[in-house]
């Protein structure tokens, strides 16, 4: 085995019953089984039988999994909201798309429960706002990590790497 891949876990935050080096697996086996990469729907029907290594990672019930499936939908039309900035005529660069809707929390009854928030009413409020550059910083270590391998990229890296010390010696 690679020893890239001596370690595999779940991402953190997520919640899977399955062990995650069983899940790889699963995976690479179906996509050796295809001759390098599964289709969309592959992992889904090898895990229809009761005894398959993912099964219980599925919803099998028709009626909840059509209610998620449309959970799903409308949290899709949410995250594809934006606002797109108007440039003026003297500007040649491309209008900027901003998300309209952010997941976050908030607290109600004293629970907290993820909820999609306008962005620009978060960035008014400053716990709002500070959510956002907590998701921005999230998501710019998570690039970093996916991307640190390419040199070319390095120019880029480079300022997010300050940016995200300076953020850690700020909090």
């Amino acid at each position: 085995m690679n020893p890239v891949y001596s370690t595999v876990a779940w991402k953190q935050g997520t919640v899977f019953k399955t062990d995650a080096r069983t899940a790889f697996q699963e995976v690479e086996r179906l996509n050796a089984q295809f001759g390098g990469s599964a289709p969309d729907g592959a992992l889904v029907t090898a895990s229809k039988p009761v005894t398959a290594p993912l099964h219980n990672e599925f919803e099998w019930s028709n009626a909840k999994a059509g209610k998620l499936y449309r959970l799903d939908q409308e949290k899709k039309i949410k995250r594809s909201l934006v606002v797109i900035s108007e440039s003026s005529v003297d500007d040649h660069r491309a209008p900027i798309e901003i998300r309209l809707y952010q997941r976050t929390k908030i607290k109600d009854n004293g629970d907290s429960r993820r909820v999609y928030m306008n962005t620009f009413e978060m960035l008014e409020d400053p716990e709002g706002r500070e959510q956002l550059l907590a998701q921005a910083r999230r998501d710019l270590e998570i690039f970093q990590n996916r991307y640190r391998v390419l040199t070319e990229l390095s120019g880029v890296l480079e300022p997010i790497q300050i940016f995200l010390r300076s953020a850690t010696h700020a909090a």
